[in-house]
């Protein structure tokens, strides 16, 4: 009797612990991306540390938990590490955004009258809910939403990104 104690005891200690680990495991895997998303047709999604190494600049992250992040192809010119740009497809308060980024490169970004590149960290309207802004450092930012939402929304979470650090 005492046996079948000590081996029942043995036995629950490892099922606790195959639990324990299971749990563990399952919380460090990375979580599933969900498909359908505005980054599916602007670039190659992968994790920000994989995406970073593709990119020669330090991305303003606009969220600590990014639904998406996408290597996307430059404004301009070849395709390299010096010119590609980065995508985040994140929560703006129930609302899907995706913030682009680029580095500076030798263009200007005009839009009508509207020289971004000589007003920098002033988001401007390139499209019906788009905005796009530089920054002094010479990146262009973009910020336009995943789906039907109103431009003083996107406007709104354009100027708190750059409040937030988003035009460096």
């Amino acid at each position: 009797m005492a046996m079948s104690l000590r081996n029942s005891a043995a036995l629950l200690c490892a099922a606790l612990a195959l639990v324990a680990c299971g749990h563990k495991a399952a919380a460090d895997a990375p979580k599933p991306i969900p498909s359908g998303l505005l980054l599916d047709d602007k670039g190659v999604i992968m994790p920000l540390d994989k995406a970073i190494a593709q990119i020669s600049f330090r991305p303003i992250v606009p969220s600590t938990d990014p639904i998406a992040i996408a290597v996307i192809p430059p404004l301009g010119n070849a395709d390299t590490q010096d010119t590609r740009g980065i995508a985040f497809e994140y929560d703006a308060g129930g609302d899907t955004m995706v913030l682009s980024e680029w580095p500076g490169q030798t263009f200007r970004i005009v839009f009508g009258k509207h020289d971004a590149s000589e007003k920098p960290c002033v988001p401007m309207i390139y499209s019906n809910n788009g905005v796009v802004w530089t920054t002094p450092s010479g990146l262009v930012m973009t910020l336009q939403p995943d789906g039907d939402t109103a431009r003083a929304k996107v406007i709104r979470e354009a100027r708190a990104l750059i409040a937030r650090g988003a035009c460096k």
